[in-house]
């Protein structure tokens, strides 16, 4: 079974519920018609969802680095452990497939009544017969095809899953870093406004300001308390999906870096195809199709098979026992060939020849979607790209803004407290639309990078042990 443990991109492309009615005469439900979830687990317990993980804890004060939390996320998440089992599955079943080389031996013991026997009839034997398939027409050959193909399947399907859980667990640390970002920005706006509070009321106090500019910066203070408080409870909740991702009881603090290639990973212009999981299982899935076709053409040839047979007789009362040995043996060569099914084998065929040409489509349609998500979040990341530009123009412009109509309101007293409190939240605006978008920017990324089958590549997953299996490029 070790031999599929090795997973190459190479060797995959290859191969009425408020209204009851009651009718009396109904019979009375039997219990499988019953469903309790007390009964389905009876006083068994279920398994602890943390009892396998080996990430621990990520202490207080430590950061988290994405590439690090995707590698804490695909040491452990039960959804790659849950297809890596069904990978071992399949490849235990070539070895399934391949029994059908070898011969088969049987025994039993014989304690029947025959009028061929003498003294009543009745004499014990002991029976071992042997059959050795010779030859099939393609028959075991195929089955062992069909067997590969579903464990090339798999492997591109663990591969696909560590994928889907690096690119789950990277977005979650995006958006930690994003609202980690509005967070800091926000607790700046707030102490920003404070200080402007405690000027007005040190000018209101001297006679030099009016009480309503006291209240209104009052209320702009109250305003971003409750940003700062909603950008804070939605930090708390992507740190807690963060760390149900990696598999620990809380993350404090991510990094602000990212992967270097992260920001290119959107340029490519034409995507590898063999790189992209999804393809690779519609490939193997059609090799499956292809040999099924192939057994369902064989199931109409002959088999021949060599099949010898010893009868060893526990008493002197069979048929012959005065001329014949007790140890009997026969050997014969036998052609076995299906002449009439009722049309099944026929009815078999067609449908595995649609099955190959629905599997064939299914190549063509997984490449089209690849290169549909690609194309999509190339535009938007392209968009974003130049909105970024222009928030970073509008920050500027809004701080000069801001040194003007702070000297005119202070110095010359020719520019209104609402002027100057607007300009200071435009600037703020500007910062929190800029980490959104920076944060929308890097998802969009990393949707590049899941489309053309790189995360494996960017975040040093391949040539490495992930949950038994080794992941090569």
């Amino acid at each position: 079974m070790k031999k599929f443990c090795l997973i190459t991109l190479s060797h995959l492309v290859v191969r009425g519920v408020l209204g009851i009615s009651i009718i009396t005469s109904v019979p009375a439900l039997a219990d499988e018609s019953i469903i309790s979830a007390q009964q389905m687990i009876g006083e068994e317990n279920l398994p602890d969802l943390y009892s396998v993980t080996p990430n621990g804890s990520v202490h207080n004060g430590q950061s988290l680095d994405m590439s690090d939390a995707v590698a804490m996320a695909v040491n452990w998440h039960p959804t790659i452990t849950q297809a890596v089992g069904k990978l071992f599955e399949q490849s235990a079943n070539v070895d399934v497939a391949k029994a059908k080389y070898y011969p088969k031996v049987n025994a039993g013991v014989n304690n029947g009544y025959s009028n061929t026997y003498t003294n009543k009839g009745y004499s014990p034997s002991i029976d071992i017969s042997l059959s050795q398939m010779l030859y099939d027409f393609g028959k075991v050959s195929s089955s062992v095809r069909a067997a590969n193909a579903a464990v090339a399947q798999q492997q591109a399907e663990v591969m696909l899953t560590i994928d889907q859980v690096a690119h789950d667990t990277a977005s979650a640390v995006v958006q930690v870093q994003g609202y980690q970002q509005l967070v800091t920005m926000a607790t700046q706006q707030l102490d920003s406004l404070k200080q402007i509070g405690n000027l007005i009321r040190q000018r209101n106090t001297e006679g030099a300001s009016p009480l309503s500019d006291v209240v209104q910066t009052d209320t702009r203070i109250e305003g971003a308390q409750a940003t700062l408080m909603q950008y804070q409870a939605s930090l708390q909740r992507w740190q807690a999906t963060l760390a149900t991702y990696i598999g620990v009881q809380g993350v404090n603090r991510v990094t602000q870096d990212v992967p270097e290639t992260l920001t290119r990973a959107c340029a490519v212009q034409h995507p590898d195809y063999k790189l992209i999981p999804s393809v690779l299982a519609a490939w193997a899935g059609a090799n499956q199709a292809q040999a099924n076709v192939d057994n369902a053409n064989a199931q109409m040839m002959p088999t021949i098979s060599l099949e010898p047979e010893v009868t060893h007789y526990l008493n002197d009362h069979y048929s012959g026992s005065s001329e014949l040995d007790k140890t009997q043996y026969t050997a014969s060569i036998r052609m076995q060939m299906p002449l009439y099914q009722g049309g099944g084998l026929s009815a078999s065929r067609d449908a595995a020849e649609q099955a190959l040409s629905a599997a064939n489509a299914a190549i063509k349609a997984a490449q089209l979607e690849a290169y549909q998500k690609l194309a999509t979040s190339q535009d938007e990341a392209t968009n974003l790209g130049q909105t970024l530009v222009i928030q970073q123009r509008q920050q500027a412009l809004g701080e000069k803004t801001l040194g003007l109509y702070q000297d005119q309101y202070l110095q010359l007293g020719t520019r209104p407290l609402l002027d100057l409190l607007n300009v200071d939240q435009e600037i703020f605006q500007a910062k929190f639309s800029q980490a959104q978008t920076l944060a929308q920017l890097n998802s969009l990324q990393l949707d590049c990078l899941f489309s053309t089958g790189m995360m494996r590549s960017v975040f040093r997953l391949d040539n490495r042990r992930i949950q038994g299996v080794d992941i090569r490029p």
